[in-house]
């Protein structure tokens, strides 16, 4: 569990940002919700949001820039995101966005991922296969009209 004491030993001021392109407001509600939970549940303060919402994230970010401002003068601790995706969907910008509010000290706390849903599916290679695992053995097709009867043996006159 995190320290919840700023540096000058007051309760600690948790933040929340939320960026969504294109705009997205039952989105970022869903997203708000979630992150007001994740406070409750870790015992942080009600969190107060910064959202840039329909804003790119190579462009001036308003909401950003507040909440890096008051990290620099030791204002906000802890920031909720739902996931580094938030500052930018560049990988790399996205890392030093986290690595420069870490450097403010700010602890950065992410949604917990649930399978299937906050993680995009894995890549799949020819056939729905992951890269890389073995072929399976091909079953055979399913007849059409489902399990047929077996033929009837023919009847030979003379025998019969």
């Amino acid at each position: 569990m995190i320290d919840h004491l700023s540096r000058q030993g007051r309760p600690s001021r948790t933040a929340l940002y939320l960026r969504c392109y294109p705009s997205d407001t039952a989105g970022l509600e869903c997203q708000r919700a979630a992150l007001e939970r994740l406070a409750l549940q870790r015992g942080l303060p009600v969190p107060t949001s910064y959202v840039d919402d329909g804003m790119r994230s190579g462009t001036r970010l308003p909401a950003l820039e507040r909440l890096l401002g008051r990290a620099e003068h030791g204002w906000v601790d802890v920031v909720l995101v739902p996931g580094p995706f938030v500052f930018s969907l560049d990988d790399r910008a996205a890392r030093a966005a986290v690595r420069r509010l870490e450097s403010l000290g700010c602890t950065v706390l992410e949604l917990p991922h649930r399978a299937g849903r906050a993680r995009p599916p894995a890549p799949r290679g020819a056939y729905g296969r992951l890269p890389g695992a073995p072929a399976a053995a091909a079953a055979p097709a399913p007849h059409p009209l489902g399990r047929l009867a077996p033929h009837p043996q023919p009847v030979d006159a003379r025998t019969a």
